[in-house]
Formats: structure tokens, C-alpha cells, sequence
């Protein structure tokens, strides 16, 4: 498999010196010279000093070597073709979500991900159920919180029937169209708003993204005329308090267990 990343590197230009394939790959220098080296014996690669500087050696591809690379491609190619026509429209948009959820998980920390936030389309809330339960129940082993996931969202839905202008739902997601985060906006009453299923994946936390979700949510309850937004907390989501503080939000203790963090929306623009 690793003879193959480097002959695809080389093939496809993405690399032109054993310190770019170490770079790119991530391989150790003495294993990669000792593949380079066995490639050279084998024909494949040739290695020549590079005229700009002296101290480096440029790598190129045979022709035979290329035209082997374009063949395995090509057959790569006819293979997942076959695979992915055998599937239902439903399953290659869940199939391609899954590899999106695949390749974020497996790329090393960024800060530098592009992000968007959308609206929710078909799928998504269900999704939303599903991951803010196993985010909050992770090391509380109940079904509670997926069940109060599912009553949220169930109350939004409903409400979307009669009520679009004053509600809201947003999806975070991160190039290659990986879901990260989410916030509904729901109304607790005529003046005042909630914010409710707030969360951001673990791995992609850090970047700002809930400070996004928030002042979403905030900017729209403002458009549509609520005085105030608030969020209820239990101890499951303590996580979020820094997040509610550094946005303006003031605690206090709910008619329940709850923590609600509140803010008036008019002091946000005076501030």
C-alpha cells in the first residue's frame, strides 16, 4: 500500500523529491530511500540531481512505471463504479456523508477548515438526535437524553407548519461536507426565544464555531422581533457555560435542575 501512495505521488505530480513524498506521507526518510531505492532497481523511478539545487535529487516515473499507475486507476475506477451503481440514490448520499464523517475523523487538527453554516436539509435532523445523544450520554450510559433530543425536534417540526418566521435550525459544516455542529432557535414564548441542541463535534471545537451557532441564533431572534434568547442547561451540557459567558449570557438558576443563561437582546447592538 505504501509503494502505491508514492507511485501515485509521483505520478500525479503532487510530488517531486523524497522530501516532498516524506512530507506528504508522512513516511521516516531511511524507509522511504530504501523504497526509492528498490524502485530505481525495478525500473520504475529514475533519479536525477536537480540543477536548482545541489543538494536535492528530482524523482520521475518511467513510462512503463506511469502507464502501470494509469492501468491500476483505471481499474480502481471500474471497480467503484460497479460497487456504487448496485446503490439506491439514498445510499450514495449516505454512503458520501459517511466518507466525509471519515475523512474529518482522520485528518489531523486544523484551524484553518473552511466552515459554513446552512440550513437543514433532509436527514439532518435525525442526525442531530443522534449525535447530541451520544455526545451528552457518552459516560452517563441513558437514553434519556436521546429521548429529549427527539421531543425537541419533533416540537420543531411541528411548529415549522405554522410558525417558519420565527423559528430557525443551523447545520455547521466543514469543506467536504462534514456535519459539525448544529442549533435550533425555537420560541419559549411570544417575547422571548431558545436556543436548544447546541453542540459541536469534539474534533472541531476550538475554531469558533459555537460562537457562530450562537450569534446566529441571537442575530435571528433579534430579526424577528424577540426581546430576549435564552438556553437551558443541565449538567450534561456544563460544557457550554464558558461558551454562553463569552457571549454575553447571564446565568441563573430555572424553576428546575436547570441552569438558564440569558440575554436581552437589545443590549446586544449597545454593548
Amino acid at each position: 500500500m505504501t509503494e502505491v501512495r508514492i507511485l501515485h505521488e509521483l505520478a500525479h505530480e503532487r510530488a517531486h523529491t523524497a522530501a516532498d513524498l516524506a512530507r506528504n506521507l508522512g513516511l521516516d526518510t531511511g524507509y522511504l530511500s530504501r523504497l526509492i531505492t528498490n524502485f530505481q532497481k525495478l525500473g520504475l523511478v529514475v533519479r536525477r540531481k536537480n540543477e536548482s539545487d545541489g543538494r536535492a535529487h528530482l524523482l520521475t516515473m518511467t513510462p512503463e512505471a506511469k502507464a502501470k499507475v494509469d492501468e491500476l486507476d483505471l481499474h480502481v475506477s471500474t471497480e467503484t463504479a460497479s460497487l456504487l451503481h448496485m446503490l439506491a440514490p439514498g445510499e450514495i448520499e449516505q454512503l458520501s456523508l459517511a466518507m466525509a464523517d471519515i475523512e474529518r475523523l482522520l485528518s489531523p487538527p486544523s484551524q484553518h477548515v473552511a466552515t459554513r453554516l446552512r440550513s437543514p436539509r433532509c436527514g439532518d435532523f435525525g442526525w442531530m438526535i443522534e449525535r447530541h445523544a451520544h455526545l451528552d450520554v457518552s459516560d452517563r450510559a441513558s437514553l434519556a437524553y436521546e429521548a429529549h433530543a427527539a421531543k425537541v425536534v419533533s416540537r420543531f417540526l411541528g411548529a415549522m407548519q405554522r410558525d417558519t418566521p420565527r423559528i430557525a435550525c443551523w447545520v455547521a459544516e466543514q469543506e467536504g461536507d462534514a456535519r459539525v455542529g448544529a442549533a435550533l432557535l425555537t420560541a419559549a414564548s411570544e417575547g422571548q426565544a431558545c436556543i436548544e441542541l447546541l453542540f459541536v463535534e469534539p474534533g472541531a471545537r476550538r475554531r469558533g464555531l459555537g460562537e457562530q451557532l450562537v450569534a446566529a441564533c441571537t442575530n435571528f431572534a433579534q430579526g424577528a422581533g424577540y426581546a430576549s434568547v435564552v438556553c437551558r442547561l443541565d449538567q450534561a451540557r456544563e460544557d457550554l457555560c464558558s461558551l454562553f459567558m463569552r457571549t454575553g449570557f447571564k446565568a441563573h438558576q430555572g424553576d428546575d435542575a436547570s441552569l438558564v443563561w440569558e440575554r436581552e437582546l437589545r443590549r446586544i447592538y449597545a454593548d
